[in-house]
């Protein structure tokens, strides 16, 4: 806020919001008052009514002092469920206001649903095949993926890149089943994803995203979402396998260290690290990479390139390559430019090639000062 000069118009918006929040409440504390006071008012009309009527029908001698404590008695009891319903009126127009909010939660229709009835993944490697594909995200707009038709062959690692808003995330997104495309199919192992279940998909397809999320526990915990029941002594074996046994050693409890909310106490690098952790321990058969390798410090690529090198070592894996260097070790490049995958090839063949990839590959390296990739 500091930065753009919005600090007074922001402090505008929320005193707006704390004016209305506030004549609301007040509007409601008056009500809830004005239906307690005329409870309160009833309960005392008909108290004294009771004794007036009940003092003169006793002087005439029609009723004794012991029927009109009884009379007293029953009023007390008929005007207590009035005041009882005033003091909680407040309470229930609050839990029905949360209960509507539950209800259009409950309501709201997911973009991709699981289908009835739903094919399991073919046992093995998984290969992909874009039959056509155009999604746009909304009715009308530009094709964020305009016709895109390929295959992908089982056990292959492919880099996916183009200029941001290209369509790369969106690629990886569709693969994934996070939307699905508007035009044509998205086919894993031969079968559409669109009759994959759930259970199968999630199994069998692992998306590490560009910044991996971690809930609020250990980084054993975290691990352990990708495949449950293990012990800390498999986690820490896993970190091993990938490399990563002597940084998790050098953390203040290991494996048992808390991440805290959304893994708040490690770095950016460090959270990926466990979120690669976490899909190898998965053991997934396509595995789907966003980005990453951006935005973390040299020491920490180093490590996680060796630990995706372990981690896709013999699965077909996707990567949306941000650094070039990633496409460099990539069996194939997919070029991406407004939504058409506009060449494809291995690096060695597209970079002494005039088109796209090759000037993003001259750019990237005019920035990173020449930089060879670490290893």
């Amino acid at each position: 806020m500091r930065a753009y000069g919005i600090r007074d118009r922001t402090a505008a918006r929320i005193d707006t919001a704390i004016d209305r929040h506030y004549k609301a409440s007040v509007q409601a504390q008056r009500t809830t008052a004005g239906v307690y006071v005329s409870g309160e008012f009833v309960a005392a009309v008909a108290n004294a009514a009771v004794v007036v009527v009940g003092v003169l029908l006793g002087v005439g001698g029609q009723i004794s002092a012991g029927t009109l404590i009884a009379f007293l008695f029953l009023v007390t009891l008929f005007v207590a469920p009035v005041q009882t319903a005033s003091e909680v009126l407040n309470e229930a127009q609050n839990a029905v206001a949360g209960f509507r909010r539950v209800l259009d939660v409950l309501d709201t229709r997911p973009d991709v649903q699981d289908p009835e009835d739903g094919e399991t993944l073919p046992p093995g490697p998984l290969g992909v095949r874009f039959d056509h594909v155009v999604f746009r995200y909304a009715p009308g707009a530009r094709p964020a993926l305009d016709d895109v038709d390929l295959e992908i062959t089982p056990r292959t690692r492919v880099a996916v890149v183009g200029e941001t808003g290209s369509g790369k995330t969106t690629f990886a997104k569709l693969l994934t089943r996070l939307m699905d495309p508007s035009e044509g199919r998205v086919l894993v192992g031969g079968v559409p994803l669109a009759r994959v279940a759930f259970s199968s998909l999630r199994e069998r397809v692992v998306m590490v995203p560009q910044d991996g999320f971690l809930f609020d526990a250990s980084v054993a915990d975290n691990v352990r979402y990708g495949k449950p029941g293990m012990t800390d002594a498999h986690v820490h074996a896993a970190f091993d396998e990938l490399g990563l046994g002597e940084w998790v050693e050098g953390l203040p409890e290991g494996v048992a260290t808390q991440v805290g909310q959304r893994g708040e106490s490690l770095s950016a690098g460090e959270r990926q690290l466990v979120a690669v952790a976490r899909a190898y321990v998965a053991d997934p058969d396509l595995l789907v990479l966003d980005e990453a390798t951006s935005a973390v410090d040299p020491a920490t690529e180093a490590r996680l390139t060796r630990a995706l090198d372990t981690l896709t070592d013999g699965r077909t894996t996707i990567t949306i390559a941000h650094r070039l260097s990633t496409a460099e070790r990539a069996d194939e490049i997919l070029v991406v430019d407004a939504g058409r995958v506009v060449q494809r090839g291995a690096h060695a063949d597209l970079v002494g090639v005039d088109g796209v990839y090759a000037g993003l590959h001259a750019s990237w390296r005019r920035s990173s000062g020449g930089a060879v990739a670490p290893v």
